[in-house]
């Protein structure tokens, strides 16, 4: 990694393979960077949602009536 530091957004995922391409920072400095991350998992819920357009039920509208 260079001597600069790297902005916050330049670890976004959904930049960081573009950065890492370009040499912005090592596959090394990437694992160095998310074992700093405070894990969050104790301070958030499970939340369930639907998602439109997904059939969970694939039977549902299945008939025999043509």
């Amino acid at each position: 990694m260079t001597t600069k530091t790297v902005p916050s957004w330049e670890w976004d995922v959904r930049v960081r393979d573009r950065n890492l391409k370009k040499g912005l920072f090592t596959e090394k400095d990437l694992d160095k960077h998310l074992a700093t991350l405070p894990d969050g998992a104790g301070h958030c819920d499970s939340v369930t949602v639907a998602q439109p357009g997904i059939d969970e039920d694939e039977d549902e509208f299945d008939s025999d009536e043509e």
